[in-house]
């Protein structure tokens, strides 16, 4: 017998449910209870309630209703075996089948595959045509019979050659029924009396589904002439409410009678006529179909037994099917929490906001927990990585992620099936060694791969595997800047110390002893890489397909047994569809394959956990809470659209039992509105972050304040020309630190934030001056006195201070090199490179020494590019080593050892860039401030060390400098280390550039800007270019005049000046 039990409450349902079960009795404790359910989410809540009744609940299955339809045709000998007609196998048979286009009703497809990516949109096609098929099996199965005899049904333009690729399927498989004909036969065995007793199941309970095919409502009600068949049903509504006209019936009846029509025309309350249809159609189905033993209600009016809150109102109004609204009681509010509707600026302020309500409700709710919660959003993968960060303080649980969001394992693999054909460029193949999974399988730590990453850039790679592999994709087979030229060189460089090349390799010299496991991880996942790129580029066989990406799923991440690892397998495992599929496949469709394999396998394990439940709004799932939040509900995301393809003929007429996603979505808001107890609130990106401009809600949330605007007198904005006026509408600041929610002048406006508290209460007070950052001294440096550190100091002043005596690096952020071989010298780095070629030049190597040297470090542009930009340097660097010989200086000599005792300090160490006839420097850069006293600090070094008439020479790009040592020399050695000294306790007053531009406009009698004026200017030039992150940090907030005082002045012109005069400079 077929039973109805109705109700507007799903915790009413499943209490006849266990009464039903406590007043039967099992006959058979062996024998498991049969659910037929749509979601994971139901069956917890029925087992949850059936263990509180009778204190256990074992022994029973939850099932589909496909699967449940597979049940009873197992019972009846009647097995089903679609496996030929499975909508994942259909995909391979369709996409084998569309490969021969020859007969004239496929003709018109040809086309379509034409031009690039054929293969790949001829799986696209297969997968539609899959999903499409699979419907008419359920929903259309006499359209396929009309098919398999060869007659049109519906006499659609598409319809020739869908009905010529069918056929072809059924004659690929003749002995193989198609569902929907399996499910026909097993309702027509059904309909006979000669089924003996005890063969079928006693008693079936659906519960949960509010739609579904009409086929399966007719096996049902075969099912209930031998079993007893209970229909546990949801209504919003305790009227029949299937006769209800839909929005479009009404516009055409009131266009009819020349009138306007909307939502107050109506004949039924204009929530169930906007949202219910679905759930309408479903009761003319069962109207039509069945014929109930018995129905047993069990209404529950929520205005009974609770304050008549505004949720309650609407409740009761959509139970009674009473349109116009129910009165408030007596002094009530039209706004009482009951209803929340919130308008934020993005997705984490709508979380933020959130989070401050749910801590609110807790506060004011002792009896409130958070399993009372439920927060649904249209896609909860949208806010999966919001959650974590701003609920780290509630304990919570996030369910229905797809695979690929939930699994890293999967996610990883798919990243590397995307490496594979392409660049292979440094970052992107280093991005997939760092991940976790990968990492753990080679051994690797957070220190190896900090280490890895500075040798793969350093090394000189930038993309390719080899110059095999460039040359494979139709590039040139240069083998600089590969991945392996690069670890050629880093195990050469691990085996032998060499600063030259070592058969045809030039060794990188900066790995150590410990470094040789991670170099080990490093080239074997990079063997991996060069084997699936040789195994995976080419075609095969679905089978060859599971195989080869199982080996490589091994390779990648071991062969443990984790339940991530498992998954990833069980996946590629399904590859393998029986023989189905003959014909060679290419990567990009086995990607887009496991792409949306992993897509559309959702978990939903984070569900009823007793915590607070983050979960999508999917269909079906009408479980109670206390508080329903709603969040996302914005215009175009909410409800889905329905996209039929051009070729779908489930569109050409619709019926009942037909999905239709955006009457899904529509009927889940509905039910979501039923669902929630004390609480519904509703959230939605209302407010543009970057205009502040007002953006519509989703036009179902529109509906809703429609409704309680016009039957409930609420009041959705005082003001509709401010969009922070005072309404039902919550129109919530940009920032959480907005003095809104801590002034206290709208209740409805609160933080318990602490930290945004604190902020708000900053910006409240006066704005202060900005005191320099530092401030005090530090105590005096040791007495000896490194020669590198002096030198180090007045490159920099300000720079030692912040590093050597603070120990603070601000360039710790190293710029990572791009993913190409360079086509130009970085400006960066040309000094660098110039000088280099130089050294080359004058130590009678020659530059083609030096740029081979570059190449293969990837500091050089490769092939006809690097040829062309050397021809163009070639001469001016040769210009330049011709001035440095013409210095005459003679040999290099070697560094002079340096003791020297001045004053109270102690001077150690080695003095370079000796020659014979003195002291010679020479940089390939046009003459910076340091140099002056880089020069200056040589010559009264050499004053110690080499006696008098010596010449001092620095060779610059735009200048010479020269002068030559004497015994009384001002500034002399002892000033420079009292401004050491100083510079070491505190930020020096010498800024060395600006002090240079002073100098340079010092005695320029036609300049009409005074020297300091200019040496504040280079100043401020680099403080905004950001040259000098170190006196930005020093000096923040302190103006160019404040710095470049009275100070800097006495010190260029006791210090520098003189120096600068000192120094013979014909360019100056």
């Amino acid at each position: 017998m077929f039973y109805l039990h109705t109700s507007n409450r799903t915790e009413n349902l499943l209490q006849h449910l266990a009464e039903l079960i406590r007043a039967q009795g099992r006959e058979d404790l062996f024998t498991p209870e049969l659910f037929v359910v749509q979601s994971q989410g139901m069956e917890r809540i029925i087992s949850q309630k059936l263990a509180e009744t009778f204190g256990t609940w074992c022994n029973f299955r939850y099932l589909l209703p496909l699967n449940f339809f597979e049940l009873v045709a197992n019972c009846l000998e009647m097995s089903i075996q679609p496996d030929g007609f499975a909508r994942e196998v259909l995909v391979w048979r369709l996409e084998e089948l569309l490969r021969d286009l020859d007969s004239p009703d496929l003709a018109v497809l040809a086309p379509y595959f034409s031009g690039e990516n054929a293969e790949l949109k001829r799986f696209q096609l297969a997968r539609q045509l899959a999903n499409l098929f699979d419907q008419y099996q359920l929903l259309r199965p006499e359209l396929l019979a009309r098919w398999e005899q060869g007659r049109p049904a519906v006499g659609h333009p598409t319809e020739g050659w869908q009905r010529r690729l069918w056929q072809r399927l059924v004659d690929q498989a003749p002995d193989r029924l198609h569902r929907g004909a399996v499910l026909q036969r097993i309702g027509r065995r059904l309909r006979q009396q000669d089924i003996p007793a005890g063969v079928l199941p006693g008693r079936i309970s659906i519960v949960g589904i509010h739609i579904m095919a009409p086929l399966f409502l007719d096996l049902l009600a075969g099912l209930s002439l031998h079993s007893d068949v209970h229909l546990y049903l949801l209504s919003p509504c305790e009227q029949y409410w299937g006769d209800l006209p839909s929005r479009r019936q009404l516009a055409r009846q009131r266009a009819a009678a020349g009138r306007a029509s909307g939502l107050e025309d109506a004949a039924g309350h204009p929530l169930l006529v906007a949202l219910g249809r679905q759930g309408r159609d479903f009761q003319a189905m069962l109207l039509e179909q069945v014929d109930f033993e018995l129905e047993f209600r069990s209404f529950e009016d929520p205005c009974d037994h609770a304050a008549s809150t505004l949720l309650h109102r609407l409740q009761s109004d959509l139970l009674h099917n009473r349109p116009g609204g129910t009165p408030p009681p007596e002094n009530a509010a039209a706004d009482d929490g009951s209803v929340i509707v919130v308008s934020c600026h993005s997705r984490r302020r709508e979380m933020t906001v959130l989070h401050d309500h749910i801590l609110d409700w807790l506060h004011r709710d002792p009896t409130l927990e958070l399993r009372d919660i439920v927060v649904m959003a249209p896609d909860i993968q949208d806010y999966a990585a919001l959650i974590p960060a701003v609920f780290h303080d509630l304990q919570h649980s996030i369910a229905d992620r797809s695979l690929r969001r939930k699994n890293a394992v999967v996610a990883t693999f798919l990243q590397f099936l995307d490496l594979l054909g392409g660049r292979f460029g440094w970052k992107e193949v280093f991005d997939l060694l760092q991940q976790e999974a990968i990492a753990f399988r080679f051994e690797l730590t957070a220190g190896d791969l900090e280490h890895l990453r500075q040798w793969v850039t350093r090394s000189g790679i930038r993309w390719g595997l080899s110059a095999g592999q460039r040359q494979e994709i139709g590039l040139p087979a240069d083998p600089e800047g590969t991945w392996r030229a690069g670890l050629d060189r880093l195990l050469m460089g691990y085996a032998i110390d060499a600063p030259d090349m070592v058969d045809g390799v030039l060794p990188y010299g900066d790995i150590e002893g410990g470094g040789a496991r991670a170099l080990g991880g490093l080239c074997e996942f990079v063997a991996i890489l060069e084997e699936a790129e040789r195994d995976l580029r080419r075609s095969h066989g679905l089978g060859e397909w599971s195989r080869l990406l199982l080996h490589f799923a091994d390779r990648l991440f071991g062969e443990a047994d984790d339940a991530v690892i498992l998954e990833l397998r069980q996946i590629l495992s399904e590859l393998d569809n029986g023989g189905f599929h003959q014909s060679p496949v290419a990567l990009a469709v086995i990607r887009a394959w496991l792409d949306t394999a992993a897509a559309e396998t959702r978990s939903t394990s984070g569900y009823l956990r007793g915590q607070l439940t983050f979960c999508s709004m999917l269909p079906m799932r009408s479980i109670p809470f206390r508080i329903v939040c709603l969040l996302g509900l914005g215009d175009g995301l909410f409800p889905g659209s329905d996209r039929h393809a051009t070729f779908d003929l489930l569109a050409v007429e619709r019926r009942y039992g037909d999905r239709s996603r955006r009457d899904d979505d529509r009927y889940q808001f509905l039910e979501a509105l039923l669902a929630a107890r004390d609480v519904l609130y509703i959230s939605y990106p209302g407010q543009s972050s970057k205009t502040n401009k007002e953006l519509p809600p989703a036009v179902v949330v529109s509906e809703l304040l429609e409704v309680l605007r016009q039957d409930y007198g609420v009041i959705l904005r005082e003001r509709d020309d401010d969009p922070e006026a005072l309404g039902f509408v919550r129109h919530h600041p940009l920032h959480p630190f907005s003095p809104r929610y801590f002034t206290g002048a709208d209740s409805r406006f609160f933080s318990y934030d602490d930290r945004s508290r604190a902020v708000a209460a900053r910006l409240a007070q006066p704005a202060a001056s900005i005191a320099p950052w530092w401030s005090g001294s530090l105590a005096a440096a040791e007495e000896g006195v490194p020669i590198a550190a002096l030198f180090g100091f007045f490159a920099n002043p300000q720079r030692w201070f912040v590093r050597n005596c603070l120990g603070i690096r601000l360039d710790l952020q190293e710029e990572l090199p791009a993913e190409s071989e360079p086509f130009a010298v970085d400006p960066l780095a040309g000094y660098g490179v110039g000088q280099e070629i130089i050294q080359s030049l004058l130590a009678g190597a020659g530059a083609e020494a030096a740029l081979a040297r570059m190449r293969i470090e990837g500091r050089w542009p490769l092939g006809t590019p690097g040829k062309l930009l050397f021809a163009r340097q070639q001469q001016e660097l040769t210009s330049f080593a011709d001035r440095i010989r013409g210095m005459a200086m003679g040999r290099r000599l070697p560094d002079l050892p340096v003791d020297v005792t001045v004053g109270a300090s102690r001077l150690r160490g080695l003095l370079g860039n000796v020659y014979e006839g003195g002291v010679l420097i020479y940089r390939y850069s046009n003459c910076k401030g340091r140099d002056v006293l880089h020069l200056w600090l040589h010559a009264l070094l050499a004053d110690q060390l080499l006696g008098e008439d010596r010449r001092v020479v620095a060779v610059l790009r735009d200048c010479e400098l020269e002068t030559v040592t004497a015994r009384d020399r001002s500034p002399d050695l002892a000033c420079c280390l009292e401004l050491f000294t100083a510079g070491c306790q505190g930020p020096s007053d010498l800024y060395v550039e600006p002090a240079l531009s002073y100098a340079r406009h010092c005695g320029a009698t036609r300049s009409r800007v005074p020297p300091l004026a200019k040496a504040r200017e280079k100043w401020q030039n680099s403080i905004d270019k950001g040259y000098e992150p170190e006196w930005t940090l020093l000096l923040q907030g302190v103006a160019a005049e404040a710095v470049l005082g009275a100070e800097f002045e006495n010190l260029c012109r006791t210090f520098f000046v003189p120096i600068w005069e000192g120094c013979r400079c014909p360019a100056k």
